[in-house]
């Protein structure tokens, strides 16, 4: 069985919009801070712990995106004979650099400000204008506004705990591990989502076994952006 998780503000049901033919044979679960789990939060190597401690035997393989890519390798980390297969989408093994490190913790606690002091409504203003993700502005208003209605319902103190917990700052470096993983491993990112390709790329160089696949065209959210592709690579 697969293992499906989301990217942040995003949900589990995020899979079933995007790729339905996987259900059946995948489990998809809300992260800790969003949806169903918003009520407790606890660090990242702790929420990878209760995590993989709650699957069932019969999940072998993990697929995540952003986010949920960077729960997959803190599971794949922990576990490293626990998963066959993993496919990984635009997502982040982690900061090597301490001031890096620094930076993105004061990022996001600037994030966290912004949505416990402004509201939900303003943070998923800032949110969708960052330049991260100004590939989706082609697409269809009903997808964006679907979207935009899921991240609307998310429990705000529930965000801000994941940020703060979950973030890029507080997850340790996971390349090593990355690097030393034994399963099938693939990576998926979009084109035109540059710094997320030169992380992939990266991730090559350092294991060449991974299977990469780049979409043309796409940003940093093809579950978004590119569902019948994505789809097509995930089934």
């Amino acid at each position: 069985m697969i293992l499906l998780l989301h990217g942040f503000t995003g949900g589990s049901e995020d899979w079933w919009a995007c790729c339905p033919r996987l259900k059946g044979r995948a489990l998809a679960i809300d992260l800790p801070g969003h949806g169903a789990d918003s009520t407790t939060v606890r660090p990242f190597q702790d929420s990878i712990g209760d995590i993989l401690g709650a699957l069932p035997d019969s999940v072998d393989e993990v697929i995540g995106y952003s986010l949920g890519g960077r729960f997959a390798l803190g599971l794949m980390a922990l576990d490293p004979d626990r998963f066959r297969r993993a496919t990984i989408i635009s997502a982040h093994p982690g900061l090597e650099d301490a001031s890096q490190r620094a930076d993105r913790l004061a990022d996001d606690r600037a994030w966290i400000r912004r949505l416990l002091d402004d509201g939900i409504d303003a943070f998923v203003d800032d949110w969708e204008s960052q330049p991260l993700f100004a590939t989706q502005a082609g697409l269809p208003s009903t997808v964006l506004k679907r979207q935009r209605r899921r991240r609307l319902g998310q429990p705000p103190t529930g965000l801000a705990a994941s940020l703060e917990q979950h973030g890029l700052a507080r997850m340790p470096s996971l390349w090593k591990p990355l690097a030393a993983f034994t399963g099938e491993l693939t990576w998926i990112v979009g084109a035109a989502d540059t710094r997320f390709l030169g992380i992939a790329r990266e991730v090559v160089r350092r294991r060449p076994a991974t299977r990469l696949h780049v979409l043309p065209g796409v940003g940093h959210n093809p579950l978004l952006e590119c569902p019948e592709i994505l789809s097509d690579l995930l089934f």
